[in-house]
């Protein structure tokens, strides 16, 4: 099977409660309604091992709520957590901050860590990619994320092996699975 250097991953989290929308045409959006989610148990089983180069780094979108699952799950894909890679600070086209109701606080970000295996910071390019990416969010399809991401991460580790796993488009120069695309690989 192919290995990977680079795993950039938009796990379908499964999420015990909606969240609301300051927008009112946006309330009450569940993940459910857009694609099929999966509890942190069907992901841990996922066979995310066998497509990990001996040195590679993981990038898993998560929001806050889930912060302690994505950490499990990347244990269980073989991964050691190391850090935020970024926070998407979700805006509209006009400026305004996305906001949803969360149970606490409004909620407009949302979180990319990063995990590694071996050796990876000897393949880093670039230290100076900042954390903070401000991005436009996209209305038409729910939980599209920013091509920007995409594009700090080959900044920081340039043309490396990678795929994206839960990937709803083919993006050039990027392997990819998931039950939207036509995928690279089998898992």
């Amino acid at each position: 099977m192919k290995k990977y250097k680079i795993i950039y991953a938009d796990p379908p989290w499964f999420r015990g409660q909606r969240m609301m929308s300051s927008n009112k045409s946006d309330r009450h959006v569940e993940a459910s309604r857009h694609y099929p989610i999966m509890k942190k148990e069907a992901l841990c089983e996922l066979p995310i091992r066998e497509i990990a180069d001996k040195d590679c780094a993981i990038f898993m979108w998560v929001t806050d709520s889930n912060l302690d699952e994505a950490i499990e799950v990347m244990r269980a894909w073989g991964f050691k957590y190391k850090t935020v890679a970024f926070i998407w600070q979700k805006k509209e086209k006009s400026g305004k901050q996305v906001c949803f109701m969360g149970c606490w606080t409004m909620k407009n970000c949302e979180l990319v860590l990063l995990g590694t295996k071996g050796a990876m910071t000897k393949h880093l390019k670039s230290r100076k990619v900042r954390q903070l990416q401000e991005a436009v969010r996209e209305r038409n399809i729910h939980s599209r994320k920013p091509q920007l991401i995409r594009e700090k991460i080959e900044e920081m580790f340039g043309v490396l092996p990678r795929i994206e796993l839960f990937a709803r488009e083919k993006t050039e120069g990027w392997d990819v699975w998931g039950n939207e695309v036509e995928s690279d690989i089998e898992l």
